[in-house]
C-alpha cells in the first residue's frame, strides 16, 4: 500500500498496487473440488474478489474504505487501486515482542475511554449494518483490518475474502476464512459438514476485535499459541474475562460485549441490533 497526492486538488489516496504476474504464482490454500480432486488457490482470487465486491456496493458508506478509481498497466500487468486514505491507520497493532495488542498509536493505550469505545463499535457496527443488509458478508474481520481516518472514525477495508449472497442464497455455509483467533464457537465445534451462518461470524469477529482493542488481548489464547486444539476448545467452552489486565469495564459495556460475544449464533446480536442499541446512542 502506497500513499499518492492528487496534484491539483491536493487531496490524500492510499494505492493499492497488485502485481498479477506475481499474485497467479502465490499460493494461498489448497482444498478439494466437487470431484474430490486438489485445488490450490491463489492470491490473485482475492484480489479479483475485492474488486468485484466494491462494483457490488450501492452508494458509498461512511465507515467503509472507499474505492475510489481502478488502474490498469497491461504492460506491467498491475492494477492500481486509489482508495480512501485512512490517516490514522489499524485500530490495533500486534507487538510482538510482548505478544499484546496495542490501541492505534494516536490515542494513548494505557487508559480506557469508555466513550471512545462506545463510537468505534457504533462506528464499526454502521459499516457491519451496510454489508449485511446488501448481502455481502465480510469473512475477515479482525483488528487490523479495521482502519481509522483523519476524523477519528472507524472503517471496515480488506474484501478479498468477502462474499456477495445472491437473491434468496440462505446464508448458510460449511467453511470460512479469517484468522483463527477470530473463529466462533459454532465453527470449531467439531462437527463435520455442519452449516452457519457467515453474519454471525462477522459479529463474532467484530466482537473479538473490540475485545483486543479493549483489553489489549485476546479473549482465548492457550498457553501455547500454536496448539489449535486447546485454542478451539477454549473458545468453545472458557468465559470471557471482562477484567483482563487490570483494565475495568462498566456493567453496561461487559453487557453489550456479552451480547455481540455469545456463543449462541442464534442469540447473538446483529449489525441492525448493535446500531439500534440504547446505550450506545446516549
Amino acid at each position: 500500500m502506497k500513499k499518492c497526492i492528487n496534484l491539483n486538488t491536493h487531496q490524500e489516496f492510499a494505492v493499492k498496487i497488485l502485481n498479477k504476474r506475481l499474485l497467479r504464482k502465490k499460493k494461498k490454500s489448497y482444498g478439494k473440488t466437487k470431484e474430490g480432486t486438489l485445488k490450490i488457490n491463489y492470491m490473485i482470487e482475492d484480489a479479483l474478489n475485492e474488486i468485484n465486491i466494491y462494483k457490488s456496493f450501492p452508494e458509498g458508506n461512511d465507515n467503509i474504505i472507499r474505492l475510489y478509481q481502478i488502474l490498469n498497466d497491461n504492460k506491467k500487468d498491475k492494477t492500481y487501486l486509489i482508495m480512501e486514505l485512512a490517516q490514522k491507520g489499524p485500530l490495533v497493532t500486534l507487538n510482538e515482542k510482548k505478544g499484546v495488542f496495542c490501541i492505534n498509536k494516536n490515542y494513548r493505550d494505557d487508559i480506557y475511554d469508555e466513550k471512545l469505545m462506545k463510537k468505534w463499535i457504533l462506528d464499526i457496527a454502521k459499516g457491519l449494518k451496510f454489508l449485511h443488509e446488501n448481502n455481502i458478508v465480510h469473512r475477515d474481520i479482525k483488528s487490523d483490518n479495521i482502519l481509522i481516518d483523519k476524523n477519528g472514525h472507524c472503517k471496515l477495508a480488506d474484501f478479498g475474502c468477502s462474499i456477495k449472497l445472491k437473491n434468496n442464497q440462505p446464508d448458510l455455509f460449511s467453511k470460512t476464512e479469517g484468522n483463527m483467533y477470530f473463529f466462533p464457537p459454532e465453527f470449531v465445534d467439531g462437527k463435520s459438514k455442519k452449516q452457519f451462518g457467515y453474519k454471525p461470524v462477522d459479529i463474532w469477529a467484530f466482537g473479538v476485535s473490540m475485545y483486543t482493542c479493549i483489553f489489549k488481548s485476546l479473549p482465548f489464547l492457550p498457553e501455547n499459541r500454536e496448539n489449535v486444539v486447546e485454542l478451539f476448545k477454549e473458545i468453545r467452552e472458557a468465559k470471557f474475562d471482562y477484567n483482563k489486565n487490570g483494565i475495568k469495564i462498566s456493567k453496561d459495556m461487559e453487557i453489550l460485549l456479552g451480547h455481540i460475544l455469545d456463543k449462541d449464533p442464534n442469540k447473538r446480536f446483529t449489525a441492525k441490533d448493535i446500531v439500534d442499541y440504547p446505550w450506545l446512542n446516549s
